[in-house]
């Protein structure tokens, strides 16, 4: 630490801090002769002068406004990332050290490591997590992801080097090799793994549709590999859930690497989530045989949604509500000219008014009455085209000034007392930095059961207006979008994320309050979806409503998870803002239950789910090594290739790598001397000696 003085005012003021305090002591000490008596020594004089002067000048000099400027200089000593791949495809083909070898192995080249530098250890899979021994069931590989996560955190440290050890065998995210947050570091790879292609036979992918509709035909595609097993016999079988065969095809495996593809149909017979099974006889020789076996699920629903869309004239909002309502198989939308449309709309589950009623379209207003008096939920969307006076005379929801033919750029605002349906953090996130909607101008009349979703906010000031709202009354629903430019929103988040899920949530979530059939059940448990991967947890939301059918969460809600052989997981919801929500954590693979209960006002309310865990295989399916790619990392980097019997020469290649040093850090700081404590007492301490000793030798 290194301290200097910063004066603001030239040298010589010192010099006039000196001189006032001399002055001082002089016009106190030299002409007063009467403090002390005539036999007293001078020296008394003297010292009590120089008391004076000192406690003076330092007055004098802290009001001069010296600051005090300190450098400080720290050491950061270089940080060593060793990232372990934990996946399952080290299992079966680990290389010639053995697991428990390896594993003292790289304890001990952590604790060498440590000797100079400072180890952060990792292990990963889909995401890294905190070092543990490893144990190798990892379901899926993901490098670049850890490459990503090691850049945000640690990206500014003194990276010396990344030591990653792997197989090289990645089946999630993209290439490594292409990561633009690889640290400024040599990548120091060890090769793990076997890069001879093994004996096995295998379902390497089943593709079918993951929802289809009761009574629908769909095929389930499956392609099957096998390697050095060339002369041999296999049977590839698939059954349906009732137990019936539907393929039973015996393969004769003509090459080395062998490649089939196949075709079965399947039937829609039941609403629910089916499981097809799909079973690969093993051979003998094979080296894994997870991988001979798969379900495919498919969910079958009831039937889809019908939705009408209609239009007085052509806008970019009618495509863009198109394109997010077909994100949702579940729904089935037509899009008419209300001036040519021939559409039932009485056998629709929503209509949308797109800009209507219109001056285009005035012959239609008693459709367009026939229509808003039917029980069909509507939606409407007031764009620049609408009628706004015939608009007023259709519905009574919301009332549009005479003026609104105008229009405001307006932003969404979240409405927090909206309790139709929540919106992800994310979504309200995206969703207010999208550009404004025009939305039609003045004062509205809103109707007191109006729930709003998003208000106004007109420049940087926030309104009551409403943006996106619901009603409901007597079970007739009702929505309205105020405003146009949706397409805006889309393509705008497309731009910033390449994706458009924000805004299609706004719309599929609208979509679906307005679709789904009055539910008067007073408790409700729910999944976000009905099949679920291995590796995902399990999260369940829960809903309980009072007599008034208002959300209430004031007792506790318990659900038991039941797996079809009879296994049992007791769990207790979590208490939202007013509803209910479980992470069940990852479970294993089968159906499963969910039997939830809340006791509310001596009543027990119950409610029944279900969802499946399916197996994820993608650890199974290549075994082949890819040490060219740790090869290309290393190379690129800096770095360089490793064996796991080759451990101690990487640590000493890291030691003579000369780049990899400690940084010394240097920090300045700056502060008022006056500030300094120490000085206030100092100068106490100055002048109440020079008190006392003149109390105590003389007269004041």
């Amino acid at each position: 630490m290194n301290t200097t003085f910063i004066f603001t005012y030239p040298w010589w003021f010192l010099l006039f801090c000196l001189s006032v305090g001399a002055l001082f002591s002089y016009l106190l000490y030299g002409k007063r002769k009467f403090i002390f008596t005539e036999n007293e020594p001078k020296g008394w004089k003297y010292g009590l002068a120089a008391l004076r002067f000192f406690s003076t000048s330092l007055i004098a000099f802290l009001l001069l406004s010296v600051l005090i400027k300190t450098k400080h200089t720290e050491e950061e000593k270089p940080v060593i990332l060793f990232l372990q791949d934990n996946s399952a495809s080290l299992n079966t083909s680990f290389g010639k050290t053995s697991k428990a070898q390896y594993a003292k192995d790289i304890d001990a080249l952590q604790a060498k490591l440590k000797d100079k530098y400072e180890v952060i250890a990792y292990n990963f899979g889909a995401q890294i997590k905190p070092y543990q021994n490893p144990n190798y069931t990892e379901q899926e590989t993901d490098i670049s992801t850890a490459f990503d996560e090691l850049y945000m955190q640690n990206g500014s440290r003194n990276i010396g080097a990344v030591i990653l050890a792997t197989d090289g065998i990645y089946n999630k995210g993209n290439s490594p090799l292409y990561n633009k947050n690889i640290l400024a570091a040599p990548i120091y790879t060890i090769a793990l793994g076997d890069t001879l292609v093994k004996k096995d036979a295998f379902i390497k992918s089943v593709k079918y549709p993951d929802i289809v509709y009761l009574g629908d035909q769909f095929s389930l595609n499956i392609q099957i590999e096998a390697n050095h097993l060339q002369g041999q016999n296999t049977t590839l079988e698939v059954t349906a859930p009732d137990g019936k065969v539907l393929l039973n095809k015996v393969i004769t495996i003509n090459s080395d690497h062998f490649n089939l593809q196949t075709e079965v149909i399947g039937d829609a017979n039941k609403p629910g989530v089916l499981p097809f099974h799909i079973r690969l006889k093993t051979i003998t020789g094979e080296t894994i045989t997870e991988n001979n076996y798969d379900v495919a699920y498919v969910e079958v629903l009831d039937g889809r949604q019908k939705i009408i869309l209609l239009y007085d004239a052509p806008h970019p909002d009618i495509k863009a509500l198109k394109n997010a309502i077909e994100q949702n198989k579940n729904y089935q939308i037509e899009v008419s000219d209300i001036k040519s449309a021939t559409l039932n709309y009485k056998d629709a589950d929503l209509i949308i008014l797109d800009g209507l009623p219109s001056n285009g379209a005035a012959s239609k207003i008693s459709l367009l009455q026939e229509i808003v008096n039917a029980a069909t939920p509507i939606l409407f969307i007031v764009s620049s085209n609408a009628n706004i006076a015939q608009l007023n005379m259709l519905q009574k929801i919301v009332q549009f000034p005479a003026t609104a033919a105008n229009g405001n750029d307006v932003v969404p605002i979240y409405s927090a007392a909206f309790s139709k349906f929540s919106l992800t953090e994310n979504t309200l996130k995206t969703i207010s930095g999208l550009p404004p909607l025009l939305s039609p101008f003045g004062k509205y009349q809103t109707a007191a059961t109006a729930d709003i979703l998003f208000k106004q906010q007109i420049g940087t000031i926030p309104t009551d207006q409403p943006l996106i709202l619901f009603n409901e009354v007597n079970g007739k629903k009702s929505g309205f979008i105020c405003g146009e430019g949706i397409w805006r929103w889309r393509i705008n988040e497309y731009a910033q994320t390449k994706k458009t899920e924000a805004t299609d949530e706004v719309i599929n979530k609208s979509i679906q309050y307005l679709t789904v059939k009055g539910d008067k059940r007073r408790f409700r448990v729910h999944t976000p979806k009905t099949i679920f991967n291995a590796n995902e947890p399990i999260s369940i939301d829960a809903e309980l409503y009072n007599e008034s059918y208002e959300l209430v969460n004031d007792v506790d809600a318990n659900c038991i998870i039941k797996e079809q052989s009879g296994k049992e997981y007791k769990y207790t919801f979590d208490k939202t803002t007013n509803a209910y929500t479980l992470n069940a954590g990852i479970l294993p693979v089968g159906n499963y239950t969910i039997q939830a209960k809340a006791e509310y006002k001596g009543k027990i309310n119950a409610a029944v789910s279900n969802f499946t865990v399916r197996k994820v295989l993608l650890e199974t399916l290549q075994l082949q090594a890819n040490h060219h790619l740790l090869q290309q990392l290393s190379n690129q980097s800096g770095g360089k290739l490793y064996y796991p019997q080759n451990l101690q020469q990487l640590i000493a290649d890291i030691e003579k790598n000369n780049s990899i040093k400690t940084v010394l850090y240097q920090t300045f700081s700056t502060q008022p001397l006056i500030d300094k404590k120490w000085l206030f007492f100092i100068i106490l301490l100055l002048l109440s000696t020079e008190w006392f000793i003149r109390k105590y030798k003389g007269n004041i």
